[in-house]
């Protein structure tokens, strides 16, 4: 490869300039635009070396910002979309970056360069503004690393070593030139960057499309798409969207790659049953890229053989390559095409064959139990089929460097009572080998993922400058003054540690905290703020302060003093909803007269099996148990949920988004905010999602799904 970066591999002469290149831009087109952009940046001041942070969604213009920026000689910051500002500011101080180039494909200038020009900006990734002037090459990558291995840093990556890892994938077969690649992740993530740099080594056509689009990611499969790459998680909810199963197989599909997580062997049996392609896997780290791959039809955890010009050894406690090349287990370890070597932190199995099982995270996914190993990637796997799990995340417990340690399982129940603590324990006991099972198992309303589904440590809350204006930031403000809350978050604490503290319920209390930082109220970062002056609100949202505040607590609400106004909820459901529901209720034909279900949940007297349920305005209470839902509904049955939703609890943009959230929040409906969620939870209770769509009176979605046979 003569290239000696992306832009150089993507621009070469001697590809055809007329041919789709990236999304529905010709190759001379983006060739084009990379070149004009390129030029106004240096115009702007956009010097060799500078750190420029990148962000923007998952479309063709991120990755010609991306292109650009190397062309310009500067060293792209990756910024992830859905980081929060905070979080945002973090990562552009730590890499000395004070301009960030902003794409919006749908605004009048679609690159808009931000911030100050050069002069404090300067400072190494890893390091501090203020710091040294940078030492990494123009065209350096700089990725913020995966919050599973902890406080998210800073990687640089060598223009050469991007290129390296591109190469790796065309020389493996895996990204060739008559390819259409599609990719539904974070661009700003690694595993996607060298999917990306495959595809362009390659001269295939990408495709990027935002995580989340699986209506995209059909279309895209339909208009004969050949490679797919995504994600376990994500991997499980196209392999059940009905639109995909009608419509496989896809003829030219060849492939789907899933990277960034546990592929385990139900998830590629359910692919190659359902869509006729099996789920090969992808491993590697921020600072190598992917190292390892393998075929569809290994065993749960495999990853499979070394990636051409990569060297894999296993190493011994004191650091020592094993010797040989059969059978063994021991810490990963590469060396690269440049011949730097790697320690990649993972223990892994290698069996005589040569396929490499990835046990989890040296001292963090893998834990010492007496004489016995254990893989908490490979309980989470298991664990995840339990009746009525939503959603799970094992970790361990106690010091890292103890014989015994212990596990702990954190999970979301789609019902409370399918899923109590005593059954998930009985599954445990009865799926896996004694040494495995875990000592405790917490139920919670959410857990905290990243983009790409990688669980995420629980953040310590900080008092944010914000004073709570609106309705809905002063009842929060005023649920926390009430609970004691202000000056035990003044230092900084987590959702645990202030649960025990001040004797409430962590599982109540994280929701409560992740609305008040989306609100401002609160902040993750290491900023600090003093305690606020104490607010005086009115009657109406101080007695919403306070029924929240009894949540957190654990006590009764006195239902008769929750105040209707303060903040206002969601419309109520017109008969233009109904009649929208009975109109796909009819198309349906539905065997005999659904039943209708409200807020105070299933009815006592509703024993029988029904051919529909419909449940309107109702589904996010403590009383809508999905496993009830499921029971009462024959096989393939229907069940009908016409509900407002948020887009995401964690950054809540709109202030109608907002008011919802404290009201759900006061009402004590803690379940179900995003209809994902719903979906996750609907599907642990043996319901199929067929649609999700939007009503026709906002806020409202409408959403279908049919028990299984």
């Amino acid at each position: 490869m003569t290239a000696r970066g992306l832009w150089q591999a993507f621009s070469r002469a001697d590809r055809d300039p007329d041919a789709l290149a990236l999304g529905d831009l010709t190759r001379r087109t983006a060739v084009d635009r990379v070149t004009e952009l390129a030029r106004r940046l240096r115009t702007q001041g956009v010097r060799p070396a500078q750190p420029v942070g990148l962000q923007g969604p998952n479309r063709p213009e991120w990755v010609l910002g991306l292109l650009a920026l190397i062309a310009a000689g500067a060293c792209p910051l990756l910024l992830p979309a859905d980081s929060p500002p905070a979080e945002t500011h973090r990562l552009l101080r730590t890499a000395g970056a004070r301009r960030t180039l902003v794409v919006d494909p749908d605004g009048a200038d679609w690159a808009v360069l931000t911030g100050e020009s050069e002069g404090a900006g300067r400072g190494l990734a890893g390091g501090e503004t203020g710091s040294e002037p940078p030492t990494n090459a123009p065209g350096t990558l700089l990725l913020a690393s995966s919050g599973s291995t902890g406080t998210p840093k800073v990687v640089a990556r060598s223009p050469r070593s991007v290129l390296d890892e591109g190469v790796r994938y065309h020389r493996a077969g895996l990204a060739r030139p008559d390819d259409r690649v599609l990719l539904p992740l974070p661009l700003s993530h690694a595993y996607a960057l060298g999917w990306l740099a495959g595809a362009l080594v390659a001269g295939a056509h990408v495709d990027p499309v935002p995580p989340r689009a699986v209506g995209a990611v059909h279309a895209r499969l339909r208009e004969r798409a050949t490679v797919l790459v995504t994600v376990p998680g994500l991997a499980r909810v196209l392999a059940r969207r009905r639109a995909l199963a009608d419509d496989a197989p896809f003829p030219a599909l060849r492939r789907v790659m899933a990277g960034a997580g546990y592929v385990d062997a139900e998830l590629d049996a359910l692919w190659t049953r359902t869509l006729g392609v099996g789920v090969s896997r992808n491993f590697g780290s921020s600072e190598t890229g992917a190292v390892l791959w393998g075929e569809p039809g290994l065993p749960s955890g495999a990853v499979g053989h070394p990636m051409p010009g990569v060297r894999v050894d296993l190493l011994d406690p004191e650091g020592r390559p094993l010797p040989g090349s059969g059978a063994a287990q021991g810490e990963l370890a590469v060396v690269l095409e440049d011949g730097s070597t790697h320690r990649l932190h993972d223990l892994a199995d290698r069996d005589e064959h040569g396929v490499h099982r990835i046990l989890g995270r040296a001292r963090l996914g893998v834990v010492r139990r007496g004489a016995r190993w254990v893989s908490t990637m490979e309980v989470e796997s298991v664990l995840r089929t339990a009746p009525g799990v939503a959603d799970l995340s094992v970790t361990a417990t106690g010091p890292d460097d103890s014989d015994d340690q212990g596990l702990t399982v954190e999970y979301v129940p789609a019902d409370p009572e399918l899923a109590a603590p005593r059954r998930l324990q009985a599954y445990a006991r009865a799926e896996l080998a004694a040494y495995k099972v875990p000592d405790s198992f917490q139920p919670r309303y959410r857990l905290r993922r990243s983009a790409v589904g990688k669980a995420q440590a629980a953040p310590v809350y900080r008092l944010a400058a914000a004073r709570p204006d609106t309705p809905a930031e002063q009842v929060l403000a005023a649920a926390l003054a009430e609970l004691g809350l202000p000056p035990l978050l003044a230092g900084g604490a987590a959702a645990a540690d202030l649960a025990r503290t001040a004797g409430l319920r962590a599982d109540v209390l994280s929701p409560v905290l992740d609305t008040a930082c989306a609100l401002g109220l609160l902040a993750t970062d290491s900023d600090t703020a003093g305690p606020p002056d104490a607010g005086v609100y009115p009657p109406d949202v101080v007695l919403a302060g306070r029924a929240l505040a009894a949540r957190v607590r654990g006590d009764a609400v006195d239902e008769g003093q929750r105040p209707p106004a303060a903040p206002a909820g969601p419309p109520p459901p017109d008969a233009g909803l109904r009649a929208a529901v009975a109109g796909l209720l009819a198309e349906a034909a539905v065997d005999g007269t659904p039943l209708e279900i409200g807020d105070g949940g299933v009815p006592r007297s509703a024993d029988a099996e029904y051919g529909a349920c419909v449940v309107v305005g109702g589904v996010h209470g403590p009383a809508a148990r999905l496993g009830s839902l499921a029971a009462l509904l024959k096989p393939k049955g229907l069940l009908v949920v016409a509900d407002t939703f948020v887009s995401d609890p964690l950054t809540l943009t709109d202030e109608t988004s907002r008011t919802t959230v404290v009201r759900w929040l006061v009402d004590g409906h803690l379940h179900w905010w995003t209809a994902q969620e719903l979906r996750a939870g609907l599907e642990a209770v043996a319901l199929r999602v067929e649609e999700i769509r939007a009503g026709e009176q906002a806020p409202y979605t409408i959403l279908t799904a049919r028990k299984t046979s």
